[in-house]
């Protein structure tokens, strides 16, 4: 069940449709029109095992998307307006350049004839297709911002691949309290895209298991490498389903908050945002530019969700409800094991103003909203269910009805213990009444006895006084 889960997960895929691009190059708002869901099955598997010495396995997970027409609000041959990224990506490269490198970049996209906003196919951004600027700038990026695909998409590259990387977890023979936690990823055992190894330590486990005997007070966390971070895991409120008692945790509501609310954030600064009050970035946003490629790139919960409010008064048409867009796992705690689960999560290109690129003319400092979804399952298969229900409470039953048969037992044995000495001291005063009557009868027939022999002596001398000598 761990390396081939028998539950069916599915992916949601919410996009933003620009209505007024024109009118947003203009000063104006962005008026954004949410399309979807656009549902995609998925199949979980961990390939390629190796077992190590030290207590602990290395693994690849994949997963398969399968698009489920049926359950999505259109199809994947749907159109959806947004921005350029591969344009607005090379703009934000050159912010710092010098104006003739700006305008160099300018006349090139003129050639390319690349424009602020484009029209795709869902099928085309969620899993790629040709732009000529993104293959060209793969010929003169840094190495380091090369990015490993030919095609530019979304999920370019996640479909039936291993490219979450290799885990190497614990496989809790030496401690169940260390079960599932990861050892290292692809070899490493922090990150190298944060400032302090606070924020590079990879803990927790990959979200697909966890130590068992979960209480409240407890704090986990899930790795998530398109995240670039661990992210933790608190306790929100009891659930039940199914007639299963569970746990809801799910990230607390600043984890995405600026150093100056969580001060465990100021080692996530991409360096040089830092301002001069110590703070960076806008809470309810988290840069994750340093760890893609260098793309303006940022994460947040979707709508903004405990964001701030200046991000929401940028734009018009995103209304944030935290039953839609929280993100919870709620688990059966004596074994720790996930009974329905919600990741969501929103991805957000960050705009800034650059000069001197006509292309980009009109955009402002802002996080302009492109997708979101959410990647879990409602509930787990019935027989699943029963097997995880007589798991959880099997054991505490077998408990209780072994207490309770001792406890009859018990009973019954002092019972009979009682009996036995109630009959033996019952006996013994029957025994000693007997004893009694019979030491008064021989009594009795001894001095009758005696008696008799005396008068028969008294007799036979009274007689032989009588006779002559």
């Amino acid at each position: 069940m761990w390396r081939k889960p028998p539950v069916e997960p599915q992916m949601k895929v919410y996009f933003f449709n620009v209505t007024n691009p024109r009118d947003f190059l203009q000063g104006e708002k962005p008026i954004f029109r949410e399309i979807g869901p656009y549902v995609y099955n998925e199949k979980w598997e961990k390939v390629n095992f190796t077992w190590h010495p030290n207590g602990t396995v290395s693994y690849q997970p994949t997963k398969t998307f399968f698009f489920n027409r049926e359950q999505s609000y259109g199809d994947e041959s749907d159109l959806v307006q947004t921005l350029n990224i591969p344009l607005i990506s090379a703009a934000d490269q050159m912010k710092y350049a010098v104006k003739l490198t700006r305008l160099a970049l300018g006349s090139m996209l003129g050639v390319l004839n690349q424009e602020t906003f484009t029209v795709r196919s869902v099928r085309d951004l969620m899993w790629g297709y040709n732009d000529s600027l993104f293959k060209l700038a793969k010929d003169v990026m840094p190495p380091e911002n090369v990015v490993p695909h030919d095609l530019f998409g979304l999920f370019v590259g996640k479909n039936g691949s291993a490219a979450d990387g290799v885990f190497t977890i614990s496989t809790g023979a030496k401690s169940m309290s260390n079960y599932a936690a990861i050892d290292n990823w692809n070899g490493m055992t922090k990150l190298p895209f944060w400032q302090a190894d606070k924020c590079n330590r990879i803990v927790g486990t990959d979200g697909t298991a966890y130590p068992p005997d979960l209480t409240p007070n407890t704090t986990i966390h899930m790795f998530n490498p398109e995240l670039c971070r661990s992210l933790p895991l608190v306790y929100h409120k009891d659930v039940v389903h199914n007639g299963v008692a569970g746990y809801r945790f799910g990230p607390p509501t600043n984890t995405f908050d600026t150093p100056a609310t969580n001060p465990d954030n100021a080692c996530f600064c991409p360096p040089g945002t830092m301002e001069r009050d110590g703070n960076c970035g806008t809470q309810g946003l988290f840069n994750i530019s340093s760890c893609k490629f260098g793309a303006p790139m940022a994460i947040s919960w979707p709508h903004f969700l405990y964001g701030d409010p200046k991000l929401l008064e940028n734009v018009e048409g995103l209304s944030p409800d935290p039953n839609r867009h929280g993100f919870f796992l709620d688990f059966q705690p004596k074994l720790t094991i996930a009974m329905s689960a919600k990741a969501r999560m929103q991805v957000n290109l960050m705009l800034s103003k650059v000069e001197d690129i006509k292309q980009v003319v009109g955009l402002r400092e802002m996080a302009f909203p492109l997708f979101w979804f959410e990647t879990g399952i409602d509930k787990l298969p019935e027989d699943v269910n029963q097997k995880l229900k007589m798991v959880a409470e099997m054991p505490e039953a077998a408990r209780a009805g072994i207490s309770y048969s001792m406890f009859g037992l018990g009973g019954i044995l002092l019972f009979c213990v009682a009996l036995m000495i109630w009959k033996r001291m019952k006996s013994k005063s029957y025994g000693a009444g007997g004893m009694n009557n019979a030491d008064v009868e021989f009594e009795k027939r001894t001095d009758a006895v005696t008696v008799h022999k005396t008068n028969g002596k008294s007799r036979s001398a009274e007689e032989s006084t009588d006779l002559p000598r």
